[in-house]
């Protein structure tokens, strides 16, 4: 049996441990050594002659695969085109909700007033004219008989720039 005077200085904790016996597990062992056979082929000094690769395959397999920014750029591509997609099904679920909501509202356009009573079927166009036809003649100018005639020939163009026009006129009257 061991005792504590044997092994040493021992701090105090540990005394009661150092007398125990240790009983070797069957269950642990070491593994035997590896003996090496003897004719076993060393690496040589120069291991150069074991790196040889044969580029034949090389050709082969990148003419399967399309080159990496031939792929790159098809992706970019079909990602812009799913993004667009997106943009117009937004912007339709968009004029959709807008059009539950007010029907025939467009907000790139201008948003020109109709009436319903049986005077709709005449053109707004030389409504417009006959209104402004009645302010001109009203002033009383000789001028008025030709800005008429004027404005019944541009009645095709843009009702906002007949609008500008007659404005001018108007200013310039004064």
């Amino acid at each position: 049996m061991v005792t504590a005077a044997d092994i040493g200085p021992i701090s105090s904790q540990y005394s009661a441990a150092a007398t125990v016996p240790l009983i070797k597990s069957p269950s642990l062992w070491l593994p035997k050594p590896i003996e090496m056979p003897n004719d076993i082929h060393p690496l040589p000094e120069d291991i150069t002659a074991y790196f040889v690769y044969p580029f034949t395959l090389e050709e082969h397999v990148l003419s399967i695969h399309p080159s990496p920014a031939e792929s790159i750029s098809q992706r970019r591509a079909r990602n812009a085109e799913i993004l667009h997609q997106r943009e117009v099904e937004e912007e339709q679920r968009e004029k959709d909700a807008l059009k539950k909501i007010a029907p025939g509202y467009n907000p790139s356009s201008v948003l020109l007033p109709s009436s319903s009573s049986a005077s709709s079927s005449s053109n707004p166009n030389t409504m417009k004219s006959d209104l402004f036809d009645g302010l001109s003649m009203s002033s009383g100018t000789v001028s008025s008989t030709n800005n008429v005639a004027q404005r019944q020939n541009t009645s095709i163009s843009d009702p906002m720039d007949d609008l500008v026009s007659q404005l001018e006129e108007m200013e310039a009257k004064r």
